[in-house]
């Protein structure tokens, strides 16, 4: 998936929201787009076919874009403050774009935010290693991610990846 692909795909809306947002922070335009990609293909290599569903594989998804969002950010600020508010931003703002349904606006939002922690707290893996440590890493909280149904049983899981329904990953 190119740059461009993923620039094609947003509808006028987006674009125009995207446009505005950007303006803000026109320097994250380019790490942005380049998390987003990566993310993308990582979590397609790790899990083909079930990445953009609702189990296990999109809880990864979703925290590995904000992890790796707040990376390549990072290399463009001298605040990580800075890059891991940009990733909430952008991550928050494709939810409210997204025609999700309540709880799989929650469920993504909360790994999102999970992320976001994750990253600050394995930062010197992404600095001194490549990503593949990190995802490894991710990998593992993945294995102890908790299934919900409920908003109010995510709010009981904070720091936990979760997911709402078993797939065979």
């Amino acid at each position: 998936m190119s740059i461009w692909k993923v620039i094609k795909s947003l509808k006028y809306k987006q674009l125009k929201s995207a446009f505005f947002l950007f303006l803000k922070k026109p320097l994250f335009i380019y790490p942005t787009l380049k998390a987003t990609i990566i993310s993308y293909k990582i979590s397609q290599r790790e899990f083909p076919k079930t990445h953009h569903l609702n189990g296990k594989a999109n809880a990864f998804r979703h925290a590995l874009w904000n992890m790796i969002i707040c990376n390549e950010c990072n290399k463009w600020t001298t605040d990580i403050k800075n890059a891991v508010l940009w990733a909430k931003t952008i991550t928050d703002w494709h939810e409210e774009l997204s025609p999700n349904k309540p709880l799989d606006k929650a469920m993504d939002l909360h790994n999102n935010k999970v992320g976001r922690k994750l990253f600050l707290d394995i930062k010197e893996l992404f600095d001194k290693v490549d990503t593949k440590m990190s995802i490894s890493f991710l990998k593992k909280k993945v294995q102890s991610s908790v299934k919900i149904a409920t908003v109010y049983e995510m709010d009981t899981k904070k720091g936990e990846l979760v997911y709402l329904r078993e797939l065979s990953e």
